[in-house]
């Protein structure tokens, strides 16, 4: 029941957000009181929908048996027979150790750290002026202290990159799009 009105609430919540945002920039009158009302009545929608989300979220991880029915759903995942069952763990396995590279990669992609610039021919180091600066960069925290490096060399920069420019939801998002994406290629390969 909680479900269906999660999903079937989602384009309401759309709906909702698109006027709030319009509300909250000006764009629609804040003049007449029932566009008042229906902003504040959006609030209420988008919290009360945002509150099934984590509890629907927290009871996937939860409940063994709801997990199955909904992610199964989601997943296209088929087990009606024996040989669908061995088909799905062999699927299963390829989606895993992929989602595992993929989360390596993004690893290695968020700490790595590259630097190409050029400086003036006064700091030039044995009369070079093109320097690669390599770096690997690691916080546990987001908000973690930045580095204190003495910035007091001019330097002409060419190309610097410092670290994934996606947030961390997109991240997460393409993670799931790509399991899912990868148990199903998986499973349509091992059928043919």
């Amino acid at each position: 029941m909680l479900l269906k009105a999660f999903l079937y609430g989602l384009p309401a919540v759309i709906v909702f957000a698109i006027f709030s945002y319009s509300y909250s920039l000006g764009i629609i009158n804040h003049a007449a009181s029932y566009v008042k009302l229906l902003y504040n009545f959006s609030g209420l929608v988008l919290a009360a929908w945002m509150t099934l989300a984590i509890y629907l979220s927290v009871r996937l991880i939860v409940s063994g048996a709801f997990r199955d029915k909904v992610l199964a759903k989601l997943t296209f995942i088929r087990e009606r027979d024996e040989r669908e069952v061995v088909l799905t763990g062999k699927a299963a396995r390829t989606t895993f150790l992929t989602s595992l590279a993929i989360l390596i990669f993004f690893f290695c992609l968020s700490c790595f750290q590259i630097s190409i610039y050029r400086v003036s021919p006064q700091e030039a180091i044995d009369g070079k002026t093109g320097i690669v600066s390599l770096g690997f960069g690691f916080n546990l925290l987001e908000n973690s202290p930045k580095d204190k490096t003495d910035h007091t060399i001019r330097k002409q920069d060419i190309f610097s990159y410092k670290g994934l420019p996606v947030s961390n939801a997109t991240i997460i998002l393409v993670l799931i799009i790509s399991q899912i994406i990868s148990y199903n290629y998986s499973m349509w390969r091992l059928t043919k």
